[in-house]
């Protein structure tokens, strides 16, 4: 007869083996518990716990898509919305890029004005030098100057009128023209013994200068007024003081050859 052991009877094992198992079943459970069953919380017993109210039952409603919606028609849905916010996004940022266009072209023409402002104020102040240059040459002139120094005032008023031009700034004609108050001032008036000469610019007591668009210095002139009684009286006068002095009586002048 074999010595095996039959299926149906329990095969026993060494007296060893078994503790050993034991202990590793203790360990391992000791270690690693068996997590207990889950158990849902029982509801309160309230009288109004089996019916919600209609605030939860409409946020519940919000949150899960109707029933009858398909997959197709929630993407779609989402897509109307992500788009809708996108075009928002999309105004948002025109707008901001426009403010920003115009805050530059703000900034841009101010500091254009006030460079232009700075740039006038800086030339008119060369107008005062070159008045005092023309009357500098007229003295020159009436008291017969030597040839080279007019000469000299003249090229410096040349160069420094034609550097004046170069930066926009002209004169302003008004010598035998019509009195023009928007370019010039009227001082007073002066007596003309022709009647085609009635409120026309005889004489220019300052001259004026444009600088670009605008007036830099209003003209003073002295406007024709015909009187040929006040003007004949004028003439007689001036040629009076050009003519030379009579010799004082008892003094004999001296011949030129001798003076």
């Amino acid at each position: 007869m074999s010595d095996e052991p039959k299926p149906d009877q329990p095969t026993e094992a060494a007296p060893g083996v078994s503790s050993e198992v034991e202990a590793v079943e203790t360990e391992a459970a000791r270690r690693w518990p068996t997590p207990r069953p889950f158990a849902a919380p029982a509801a309160p017993a309230t009288a109004a716990a089996p019916e919600a109210s209609a605030a939860d039952q409409s946020l519940a409603a919000a949150l899960e898509p109707p029933p009858e919606a398909t997959l197709a028609e929630v993407w779609e849905k989402r897509a109307r919305l992500t788009e809708d916010r996108l075009a928002q996004v999309l105004e948002a940022f025109r707008e901001l890029r426009t403010e920003t266009e115009e805050h530059r072209e703000r900034t841009t023409r101010a500091l254009e004005h006030r460079f232009r402002q700075q740039r006038e104020r800086f030339v008119l102040k060369f107008i005062e030098i070159l008045d005092n240059l023309d009357r500098a040459l007229e003295a020159a002139e009436r008291t017969f100057a030597p040839d080279p120094m007019i000469q000299g005032l003249i090229l410096v008023r040349t160069q420094l009128l034609q550097t004046l031009r170069e930066e926009g700034l002209e004169r302003i004609p008004t010598l035998g023209l019509p009195f023009d108050p928007e370019v010039a001032e009227s001082v007073g008036h002066l007596a003309v013994g022709d009647p085609d000469q009635e409120h026309l610019v005889v004489k220019e007591v300052q001259r004026g200068y444009r600088l670009g668009d605008r007036i830099a210095r209003h003209a003073r002139v002295l406007v024709g007024h015909y009187d040929p009684e006040a003007f004949a009286e004028a003439e007689a006068e001036a040629a009076k003081a050009a003519a030379p002095a009579e010799p004082v009586a008892g003094i004999t002048p001296l011949p030129d050859e001798e003076s």
